[in-house]
């Protein structure tokens, strides 16, 4: 006879849907269940009407593991049900280790722990930037000892946040070691009774009066204390989400065209569905037997020996190519269909673990190297990049115009003026000064000619100039009445753009007088636009602040897609000091 399954279950805090579909699908083929009888809801069993039931609460280990074996060795699927996540107090460790000596195998399916149910029922989180970065989940000592160097007021000394489990049933007693471990009394506290079920209750309170709290409701057992800061909800406002907080997925110069994952394994296609779900628009392209593996939305199946004719339609579709196999196979595909640096897209070629990721080609104007970068940063692996410019720290000419959406009028000079800089001649270049600063100033080689105010290129010698073309830019603008003009440049500065071709705003802006006065200083003039057209764009983070004030949902978004005429914008919106912008850029170039 085949042997069974024994599958250990988090059953969730307490309501049935909070258990994991995993382990709902495991109930539900199950021939027999142990369950911990009232700390797990009922309802759960409704969902295997056919299994045989044994509430361990009045069973031995022993006996648990009797029954376990038994049912094991006769083919049945054992399901040990337990509360919450079995990882946090869950006796199941002494499990765990005698179905090991057994040789008996067994999976765990984790569940929600009763303290994150208790955390969603406060409404608070545990890690607050400006109070503490770090929870501590605990149990006071009772009829189960804790090791001396987890006394409670030990712990509790840190200051961090405190979350404890089995520890309600003598709350004076555990408020003074609170106090007597230097928690301030106005320590904020709450309790939170059967997190997660029908009959939860929440007690919120101090140390100082926590206890009282606590006894008027009646509450003696299946609790979580929760002691912290962070329940007043005061903490600084994370980076994270930070307007100008660049991170792995949110960085500046990063590759903003549609890609095309490739794998060719298993380990491949788990590797390509993390890094396409970190870039702002990828399909993963997989062998037919593969695609499971990845989620259906992003996937692109081939059938068995049709690698070649993938890539090459990918080829034509797409911006980029991450290929997550040898960089042999990669040269073999794609060798018949290189054409010209100006119209070849990326190719990155990465290894299945993430640790490099590879510009092949295309670096610069196909944007390769940023490719390469982006995709390191999703995996935490390294770029490898060989272009000879960025490996002296040089931003090439060819690769500032793709970042900034520039045209290189005459492609043809490119090469002799790449040469000439990493012979190191030193060249004059006319672009904006804050340009000029961010990647050149520090080279060296390098003198800004001030007498051009347009960004057209590169002069050596006076023999030849690279001309750089750009689009038209729009700066869009909104802000608060009586923002200065000062304010609103150092906004526009955060941009990253200082040169504009028009400022644009809401008709109702148009005589604010730190805008106006910002406008003349760029010798522009402002230009308005209704409620009713801007709220035709599809500015991609609309304003509560702008709806309820205006009854309009973007300002600086909705302004800079409509004069541009281009519904992706360079910038989305920055807000800084009561100053929203935002910077779009024309579809056609200025010539």
């Amino acid at each position: 006879m085949t042997n069974g399954t024994i599958i250990f279950v988090g059953a969730g805090p307490g309501a049935p849907d909070l258990i994991t579909c995993r382990g709902r699908a495991a109930l539900e083929r199950a021939d027999v269940i142990i369950y911990a009888g009232s700390l797990v809801n009922e309802q759960l069993l409704e969902w295997a009407p056919r299994a045989e039931r044994f509430n361990s609460a009045g069973m031995t280990l022993e006996q648990v593991l009797g029954v376990m074996t038994a049912a094991y060795r006769q083919g049945r699927t054992v399901v040990r049900l337990h509360t919450g996540d079995p990882a946090m107090y869950g006796a199941v460790a002494e499990q765990y280790r005698e179905l090991d000596r057994l040789g008996i195998p067994f999976e765990v399916v984790p569940g929600v722990s009763s303290v994150f149910a208790a955390a969603a029922a406060l409404q608070t989180e545990f890690t607050m930037p400006g109070i503490t970065q770090t929870a501590i989940l605990t149990r006071d000592a009772g009829r189960t000892p804790v090791p001396e160097a987890e006394d409670l007021e030990k712990l509790a000394a840190h200051g961090t946040t405190l979350a404890l489990f089995l520890s309600v049933g003598d709350m004076d007693k555990l408020t003074e070691k609170l106090l007597r471990a230097g928690r301030s009394p106005a320590t904020p506290a709450a309790v939170v009774y059967r997190a997660g079920w029908a009959n939860e209750k929440i007690v919120r309170g101090t140390i100082a009066d926590i206890a009282a709290k606590v006894r008027a409701a009646d509450i003696k057992r299946q609790s979580i204390i929760v002691i912290g800061e962070v329940l007043a909800r005061s903490g600084e406002t994370s980076l994270l989400y930070g307007e100008n907080f660049a991170h792995g997925y949110r960085a500046e110069d990063h590759f903003n065209g549609c890609c095309a994952v490739f794998a060719l394994t298993e380990n491949g296609a788990h590797k390509a569905a993390e890094i396409a779900a970190g870039l702002a628009s990828a399909v993963i392209v997989l062998p037919e037997k593969l695609k499971l593996l990845a989620p259906a939305s992003r996937v692109v199946a081939y059938p068995q020996g049709g690698l070649h004719d993938a890539v090459m339609a990918a080829w034509r579709e797409y911006d980029g190519l991450i290929m997550i196999m040898a960089s042999g196979i990669v040269v073999r595909a794609i060798a018949g269909l290189c054409g010209h640096k100006s119209s070849d897209p990326a190719v990155v070629v990465c290894d299945e673990q993430g640790n490099y990721a590879v510009s092949l080609l295309s670096g610069h104007l196909g944007g390769a190297n940023r490719l390469a970068v982006q995709t390191a940063r999703i995996t935490g692996g390294k770029p490898v990049i060989t272009t000879a410019s960025d490996g002296r720290g040089i931003l090439a000419f060819d690769e500032l115009a793709a970042i900034r959406g520039w045209r290189i009028a005459n492609p043809e000079l490119l090469t002799e003026i790449s040469a000439r800089i990493l012979d190191g001649e030193a060249m004059d270049i006319a672009i904006p000064p804050e340009i000029y600063d961010n990647y050149y100033a520090a080279a060296g080689q390098f003198r800004r000619n001030s007498r051009v105010e347009t960004p057209c290129g590169a002069v050596y010698d006076g023999s030849g100039v690279l001309h750089l073309v750009r689009r038209p830019l729009v700066l869009g603008v909104g802000c608060r009445r009586g923002a200065t003009a000062r304010s609103i440049a150092e906004a526009v500065k955060l941009s990253g753009y200082g040169t504009f071709d028009q400022i644009v705003t809401i008709d109702k802006k148009l005589a604010e007088p730190g805008l106006v006065e910002f406008a003349a200083s760029r010798g522009l003039s402002l230009r308005g636009y209704s409620v009713e057209e801007l709220n035709r764009a599809d500015a991609p983070n609309p304003s509560p602040r702008a709806i309820q004030e205006f009854g309009v949902h973007s300002v600086a978004e909705a302004a800079a897609i409509l004069a541009s005429g281009n519904p992706v914008l360079t910038v989305e919106k920055i807000k800084h000091d009561g100053v929203t912008v935002a910077v779009g850029m024309g579809i056609s170039c200025d010539e």
